[in-house]
């Protein structure tokens, strides 16, 4: 039997117990290749998590593989240590297979992935592959092993170098989009609210995290994602303590974590064009996202996505003012040469927003001090 023989990449932190479980379907796969991704501990208190999860994979890799590890010392935080870690993945691969600690992929999933690696390596118009699907042989499909989709998820995933290329964590072009109210003719009122919202808070940095800007790259019209007909994994993370949200309701979590597992007959018969899927889009949005931002809501967040752009803007314009950059502001808060790379035009850790507020009155008051306008 021939070796596995597309990397699969391993994102952990410190879940010890959730790790062995999503680390044993790859144990018995026994990729030619596996990369290690690791955030570094927060806190004191989680040092002994950390190490203890590095030290498990560490000893537990007992087959014949090239193995790549990528641990950081310091806590990067999800909006930081993923971006670095796809760039280093794709530094040296064009495709790859992601599973994080809380994950628990059928061996189906990594050869449905292989499959479709290949089959649209050279489609710009597919972006990615997810291996999980919360509505199961839905109608939608119409008989068809696979849709294409504005919501694959990244719980169990693949994609290619030249889907990472077009990856932006910061969303850049958000206002430009926003203006041009594309969104708006796309979704449904409800859903557009949703990711109006989040959207603005993504670039603004009030929420940190590096998933809903691969949704950004769909729902803007770079590309679509592949979901599979039958859901191959399992989420086993959802309510965890260590989890990263831990504001999801219980009838979301039940929803994700008992969604029935299948598998996918290989090769799957492929579909004769890559076109949307409106009806399972549709679906998904009547499903998950039910409600209408209140008026109170759009008010209060339109407000502070307007006073946030202000802040933003004095940000980037003391990046961009060496003196006061290299004088001024503390290390901390300075992104490494490694960092900046994969923040294309950044210098700044962009922390919290409350420190990111401070930090732009204190050169606004240091520019009205020298006279500078």
């Amino acid at each position: 039997m021939e070796q596995f023989d597309v990397p699969v990449v391993m994102i952990v932190y410190k879940r010890l117990e959730l790790t062995k479980r999503s680390f044993e379907p790859v144990r018995k796969l026994k990729p030619k290749k596996l990369y290690i991704i690791a955030d570094g501990p927060r806190t004191e208190a989680d040092k002994e998590k950390v190490t203890a999860v590095r030290d498990y994979l560490d000893t537990h890799v007992d087959w014949d593989c090239e193995v790549y590890r990528n641990y950081a010392e310091k806590n990067m935080g999800l909006r930081y240590r993923m971006p670095s870690g796809m760039q280093w993945v794709f530094e040296s691969e064009e495709k790859a297979i992601f599973i994080e600690d809380d994950i628990d992929a059928t061996e189906n999933f990594f050869y449905f992935c292989r499959d479709m690696l290949e089959h649209y390596k050279d489609d710009e118009r597919v972006l990615m592959i997810s291996g999980s699907n919360i509505f199961p042989n839905h109608e939608s499909f119409k008989g068809e092993d696979i849709c294409f989709s504005m919501f694959a998820s990244i719980w169990g995933w693949a994609c290619w170098k030249r889907s990472y290329e077009l990856y932006d964590v910061n969303l850049r072009s958000w206002l430009e989009i926003r203006k041009s109210r594309m969104l708006k003719k796309k979704l449904t009122h409800e859903a557009y609210d949703f990711f109006r919202i989040l959207f603005d808070d993504l670039q603004y940095h009030w929420y940190r995290t590096w998933g809903y800007q691969w949704t950004y790259l769909m729902l803007t019209g770079k590309g679509l994602g592949i979901v599979p007909r039958c859901n191959l994994i399992s989420n086993i993370g959802m309510g965890d303590a260590d989890a990263e949200h831990k504001d999801d309701s219980q009838e979301f979590i039940d929803k994700v974590s008992n969604a029935e597992r299948g598998e996918m007959t290989l090769p799957i018969t492929y579909p004769s064009d890559v076109i949307r899927n409106e009806a399972y889009d549709l679906y998904y949005q009547r499903d998950e996202f039910i409600e209408r931002a209140s008026l109170f809501k759009t008010i209060k967040y339109g407000f502070r996505a307007w006073y946030y752009s202000r802040v933003y803007r004095q940000i980037k314009e003391m990046e961009r003012d060496d003196a006061y950059f290299n004088e001024y502001v503390p290390e901390k808060y300075r992104l490494s040469p490694e960092e900046q790379k994969y923040n294309k035009g950044d210098r700044y850790r962009l922390v919290t927003p409350k420190k990111m507020i401070k930090t732009a009155d204190e050169y606004r008051r240091y520019k009205r001090k020298h006279h500078i306008k």
